[in-house]
C-alpha cells in the first residue's frame, strides 16, 4: 500500500499494536526513501498547533525567518524523498489532516505513515486496519481432530483425556496471541510455559483479551502473583461490568478498557494514587520528578520509591534505561486512563503545580549552576525532559494567575532554547506567556530579554528590537541591572551577525564592564567572544587573540565547556587567517569535539565549516568539499545558511569556488551528496575523523 499511495493510515483499537507495525514497515521501505525515515510520536502533545514543531524538531529542523513554520516545512520538504511516521494521532485528529494534506500538495516526494484509532478522511489517504493477534475462538472446540472425529471406544478415559489435551496444546500453540503471552509470561516467571495442562486456560485468557498485544501483556505481568486460574476467574468479573456500563463502545474497547480497570482494580489504594498522580507527566521521569510532584500527607515521601517498583512490576510503568541513569514511563493508554482518575479525584490543578513547581526549580538550580563543569548534564536533563517541560509551560500559561511561573520557567530554560536546539518552540513558549502575564515583574523582564535572545539568533531582527526595548524600560525602572548587561550583550551580537562592526566592539565592550560588575561569568564570556570576533574582523587581530585568551582562562578557571568551544573556534579562525593551518586545526578540531556534549547546531557548524576552509588551504580539496557538506546538513537541520553570518559568508564562497575549481563540478557534487541528511552528531563525527595532512590533495 505504500508503494502505491503517499498517505497510508494504521487504525485499530489503542493497544492493537499499530506503532510496531509501522515501524516494520518502515525499516521495510528503507531502500525507497533516500533522505530518510522520521517518526513523529505525537502521544504527548496536546495542542494541534504543536503539531508543525514537533515535526521539524524530529526533521532537526529550527525555524530562523519569521515565515511561519508550515511554510518552512513545506519548503525545506519540497525536493526531498522521505518518510515520515505520524504516530498517535487520534487526538489530534482535524489538526493532523489539515497538516499532512497541506504537506502532501507541497512535496511531491514526501509520504506519511499515519497511526490512530480513526482515518485522517482526505484525499488520497489508504486506511489498513491492524486487526488484533489471532487468537482462539472461544465459541469452538480447541482441537485439530475432524468434529466426528472420537476417541476409540476401547480407549481408556485416561488416555482419551490425554489424546484431548495433546491435540488442544497443538490447536492453542497455533495462535499469535498464545506466543505474545507466552513469551511475556517467560520474563516475569521464567519457568512458565504452555503445556498440555494450562493449554485451555491460556486459550480462554487469550480469547477473552480478544488477542489485543497491550492487554495481554498486562495480563502476562499478573502471573508474578496470581495463578493463570485465578488471572482468568479476575477477568470474568471486570469484562462483565464494563459492558453493562459501556454498550455503545466497540467491543474491542470494551476488553482494553476491562483490562485496564482489572488492573487498576488489583492495585493497592496507594498505588492507584500513584497511579493518577503519574499521568500528569506526558513525557518519562526519574525517581526525583515523582517525588517531588506525587509526595504529600497521603502518599509519603519514603513509600514512592517501593509503590513506583510495584507499579513498573505490574506493568503500569516501563522502565527506560538514559546515560544519566533509570527513567520511567507510562504507555500513553496508561496514562490516559490515569489523567480520568486524577480528573475525578479533584486534585489535577494541583498535581500539575506540583509538577511545573519541580521543574521550574530545577531549571532555576540548573541555572545557577550553569557556568561550570554541569553544563552538558544539564543539557541531557532538559532534552530528556523536553515533553514535561512542555505540559508544564501549557499548564503554566493557560491562566494568567499562573503566568509568572511560564514567564520564569520559559527564561529559566534560556540554554535549552539558544543552545539546545529548541529555538522555534523557546521563542514560541516566551512569546504565549509574555502575552498573558504582563505585569512588570523581575520574571517578565527576563523573559524579554531570553525572547529578544531568541530572535537575535533567529535572524528577526525587528522581533529582538522590539523585545529589546520594552525589556530595556522595565530594566531600567526596577534597576535590573543583571538585564542591562544581558541586553548591552544582545545588542553587540544583533550588530555582529549584520556586520555592523563597530557597533559590535561598542556594545561588547559596555557588556564586558557590566558583566564583570553583576558576577555574571557566561554572560562575560559570552560579550568577550563578541568583542573578539569584532575585532578580528575590523582587522584588529592582536587585541582580538589577547580578548579570546583571557575569556578562555575564565572558561578554564570555571570549568565551562559551551563558551570554551566558541572561543577555540575564535582562535582556530584568527591562524588560520594567519596562515598558522596546523594550529587553526588543532584549535578548530578541540573546538568540535566540545560539540559533542551539546546540540548546538550554530556552533558544530561553524567549526565543520572551518575545518573545511583549513583543508582547502592545504589543498585538500576533496575533504573540504565533504566537511562542507556535512556543514551545510547541520545549517539545514539548525534552520539558518552562513550566509546569516555575514563576516563569514566570504569565507564559505571562497572554499566553494577553490573545490569546484579543483575538482570539477560534478566531483565537487558527490562530494557534497555524501553528507545529505546527516544530523549533528553525525556530521560532527565526520568531521573529527579527517586527518590533517598538509599539502595533501585528495579527490
Amino acid at each position: 500500500m505504500l508503494s502505491r499511495s503517499r498517505l497510508v493510515s494504521l487504525t485499530g483499537v489503542g493497544g492493537v499494536g499499530k506503532t510496531r507495525l509501522a515501524l516494520k514497515v518502515a525499516a521495510a521501505s528503507r531502500r525507497a526513501f533516500r533522505d530518510g525515515l522520521y517518526l513523529v510520536d505525537l502521544a504527548r502533545v496536546d495542542d494541534g498547533e504543536l503539531i508543525a514543531q514537533t515535526v521539524a524538531t524530529a526533521l532537526g529542523l529550527q525555524s530562523r525567518s519569521a515565515e511561519s513554520l508550515p511554510a518552512h516545512l513545506a519548503n525545506h520538504l519540497a525536493d526531498r524523498r522521505l518518510l515520515i511516521v505520524m504516530d498517535n494521532c487520534e487526538h489530534l485528529l482535524e489538526a493532523c489532516a489539515v497538516f499532512v494534506d497541506q504537506m502532501l500538495k507541497s512535496a511531491p516526494g514526501l509520504h506519511f505513515l499515519v497511526t490512530s484509532r480513526t482515518v485522517l478522511g482526505i484525499d488520497g489517504e489508504q486506511v489498513f486496519p491492524v486487526a488484533p493477534l489471532s487468537a482462539p475462538d472461544p465459541g469452538q472446540e480447541l482441537s485439530t481432530a475432524a468434529p466426528d472425529q472420537a476417541a476409540p471406544d476401547q480407549a481408556a478415559p485416561d488416555q482419551a483425556a490425554a489424546n484431548q489435551a495433546a491435540v488442544s496444546l497443538a490447536a492453542v500453540n497455533q495462535y499469535e496471541a498464545v506466543a505474545l503471552l507466552a513469551d511475556r509470561a517467560k520474563a516475569v516467571s521464567p519457568g512458565f510455559s504452555v503445556t498440555e495442562d494450562n493449554a485451555r486456560l491460556v486459550a480462554t485468557l487469550c480469547a477473552r483479551l480478544d488477542g489485543i498485544p497491550l492487554a495481554i501483556e498486562l495480563a502476562a505481568a499478573r502471573l508474578r502473583s496470581l495463578s493463570l486460574g485465578q488471572l482468568v476467574e479476575q477477568l470474568d468479573d471486570r469484562f462483565g461490568l464494563l459492558t453493562s456500563g459501556r454498550r455503545n463502545a466497540p467491543p474491542r474497547q470494551q476488553t482494553l478498557r476491562g483490562m485496564i480497570d482489572w488492573s487498576h482494580g488489583l492495585c493497592s489504594a496507594e498505588e492507584r494514587l500513584l497511579w493518577a498522580r503519574l499521568s500528569v507527566f506526558p513525557g518519562d521521569f526519574d525517581l526525583d520528578a515523582a517525588e517531588g510532584t506525587c509526595a504529600g500527607d497521603d502518599l509519603p515521601l519514603d513509600d514512592i520509591v517501593d509503590l513506583i517498583d510495584a507499579l513498573v512490576s505490574q506493568s503500569i510503568l516501563v522502565r527506560t534505561e538514559h546515560d544519566d541513569g533509570l527513567r520511567m514511563r507510562m504507555l500513553e493508554t496508561i496514562r490516559q486512563y490515569g489523567r480520568d482518575r486524577l480528573a475525578e479525584s479533584g486534585e489535577a490543578d494541583q498535581v500539575q503545580r506540583r509538577h511545573c513547581d519541580f521543574h521550574l526549580d530545577l531549571a532555576e538550580r540548573h541555572l545557577r549552576q550553569w557556568c561550570g563543569p554541569g553544563q552538558e548534564a544539564a543539557m541531557a536533563r532538559w532534552r530528556a525532559d523536553h515533553e514535561n517541560l512542555r505540559a508544564a509551560l501549557e499548564w503554566s500559561s493557560a491562566e494568567p494567575d499562573r503566568a509568572q511561573r511560564a514567564l520564569a520557567l520559559g527564561a529559566a530554560l534560556r540554554y535549552h532554547w539558544c543552545i539546545g536546539g529548541y529555538l522555534g518552540e523557546g521563542r514560541r513558549w516566551l512569546d504565549q506567556a509574555l502575552a498573558v502575564g504582563h505585569d512588570a515583574t523581575p520574571a517578565r523582564t527576563g523573559a524579554l530579554w531570553v525572547a529578544a535572545w531568541v530572535s537575535v539568533l533567529q535572524g528577526d531582527h525587528a522581533a529582538a528590537a522590539q523585545r529589546i526595548r520594552e525589556c530595556a524600560g522595565l530594566a531600567a525602572r526596577t534597576g535590573d541591572t543583571a538585564a542591562q548587561a544581558q541586553l548591552m550583550t544582545l545588542l553587540g551580537n544583533d550588530a555582529l551577525a549584520q556586520g555592523q562592526l563597530r557597533d559590535a566592539v561598542s556594545w561588547s565592550r559596555q557588556a564586558v564592564a557590566a558583566h564583570r560588575r553583576t558576577g555574571d561569568t557566561d554572560g562575560l564570556l559570552l560579550s568577550m567572544f563578541i568583542l573578539a570576533r569584532a575585532l578580528s574582523h575590523l582587522g584588529d587581530g592582536e587585541h582580538a587573540a589577547a580578548t579570546a585568551e583571557e575569556a578562555l582562562a575564565v572558561s578554564r578557571e570555571c570549568g565551562e565547556h559551551c563558551r570554551r568551544s566558541y572561543l577555540l573556534w575564535s582562535l582556530g579562525y584568527d591562524m588560520w587567517r594567519l596562515g598558522d593551518l596546523p594550529a587553526a586545526d588543532d584549535l578548530t578540531r578541540q573546538a568540535l569535539s566540545i560539540q559533542q556534549g551539546f546540540n548546538d547546531g550554530v556552533g558544530a557548524a561553524m567549526a565543520i565549516e572551518l575545518l573545511a576552509w583549513i583543508a582547502a588551504s592545504q589543498g585538500r580539496f576533496g575533504e573540504a568539499a565533504r566537511l562542507i557538506g556535512a556543514a551545510n546538513a547541520v545549517w539545514r537541520r539548525t534552520g539558518t545558511t552562513i550566509g546569516a553570518f555575514e563576516p563569514l559568508a566570504d569565507c564559505h564562497v571562497t572554499c566553494e569556488e577553490q573545490a569546484i575549481g579543483a575538482l570539477g563540478q560534478v566531483d565537487y557534487q558527490a562530494a557534497l551528496a555524501e553528507s545529505v541528511g546527516s544530523d549533528i552528531q553525525e556530521a560532527i563525527g565526520h568531521a573529527l575523523r579527517t586527518e590533517n595532512v598538509p599539502g595533501a590533495f585528495t579527490t
